[in-house]
């Protein structure tokens, strides 16, 4: 690898949590093959406080919503870096960055297959570019020994003993909410503790008199410590494709993730994360253009009326399963499980 920055700007403004998650894999590997340069991140908050203890990064700098383009202008006024990677092609960005005439990979979304993960193709971008080297690692969040102590603590005080199993139920897109949260709920408290909730993040279900213990309310880095925690202790975090679930994996903690109308082939979690793909074979998915698809921005599924049949389709008693399977009692997963409904 010929060239060397001093310098480097990774540019994420998709405005998700997870997605800042799977760009954390290229961040990561530029800092390895960059060991002397600064390395900022400009991203959005609340994802902008993952980055607060990360070794690799040496300032974060935030954008306000929808003055994106004008956040990008500013940072590249303020300190002109020699290297831009920037995930973020809207409202003129690329052509923004590009003009400047420094060192920049604009398109991070070249000609993707269906089945490479995003945060593998990212860093095979980058090598192809000569920009770093070496094999994939996945996502990764630092945390401070303060902050898993207190996790370790909090955690202790809700589910004082065992293996804890977390449901993160909401989720900001109606496209992306399972159905079932309730009868999950009940067959985990059947054959063990009730399962612990994560609260907030969009529309949360009604429990129906399904026994769950609330975890209490928090931010994202005490969130994510609790994730660790509950790794830590052998347990597991169950939820749908979003940043919650994808921040719980980079800390650490045993998945189940719950994949509808993104292709888990594409968007899912690394092992030992087992994945579940509703509706596998749904032809109007699209694994490279997601936010295209009929469905993505109204929840509008059009084969069923009662909402997105691919999230329908992943059966309580499969997440269950899947749930015994990553804890150890079936071996690890190494890929997504397809499932369809029993009826």
């Amino acid at each position: 690898m010929a060239e060397r920055f001093r310098d480097i700007l990774v540019v994420d403004l998709l405005g998700g949590i997870g997605d800042l998650c799977m760009v954390l894999p290229a961040v990561h590997a530029l800092h390895r093959a960059h060991p002397g340069a600064a390395l900022r991140v400009l991203t959005h908050a609340p994802g902008a406080d993952l980055l607060r203890s990360d070794r690799a990064v040496t300032e974060v700098r935030r954008a306000e919503r929808h003055r994106e383009r004008a956040a990008v202008v500013a940072e590249l006024d303020r300190c002109p870096p020699d290297l831009v990677v920037s995930t973020t092609r809207f409202d003129g960005i690329a052509e923004e960055i590009e003009a400047r005439g420094m060192r920049s990979v604009t398109d991070m979304w070249r000609r993707p297959p269906d089945d490479e993960p995003v945060a593998r193709r990212y860093v095979a971008i980058l090598a192809a570019e000569g920009l770093v080297e070496g094999g994939y690692r996945p996502p990764s969040i630092h945390l401070t020994a303060a902050e898993q102590a207190v996790a370790d603590r909090t955690l202790s005080g809700v589910a004082p003993s065992g293996a804890p199993v977390v449901l993160v139920p909401g989720a900001g897109m109606a496209v992306k909410r399972w159905p079932h949260w309730p009868r999950l709920a009940s067959a985990l408290a059947r054959s063990g503790e009730p399962p612990l909730v994560v609260a907030g993040g969009g529309s949360a279900p009604g429990w129906g008199g399904a026994p769950v213990r609330p975890l209490p309310p928090t931010d994202l880095r005490s969130l994510a410590a609790l994730f660790a925690a509950v790794g830590r202790r052998g347990g597991v975090v169950v939820g749908p494709d979003t940043g919650p679930v994808r921040v719980a994996a980079a800390v650490g903690a045993r998945t189940v993730g719950l994949f509808g109308p993104t292709l888990a082939a594409r968007y899912g979690l690394d092992p030992p994360a087992l994945d579940l793909q509703g509706l596998p074979g749904c032809t109007h998915r699209r694994p490279t253009a997601i936010t295209e698809q009929v469905c993505w921005w109204q929840a509008a599924c059009p084969l069923s009326t009662a909402g997105p049949a691919c999230m329908a389709d992943i059966e309580p008693g499969a997440v269950h399963a899947a749930l015994a399977r990553v804890v150890g009692r079936g071996g690890p997963p190494t890929d997504a499980v397809e499932v369809r409904a029993s009826g």
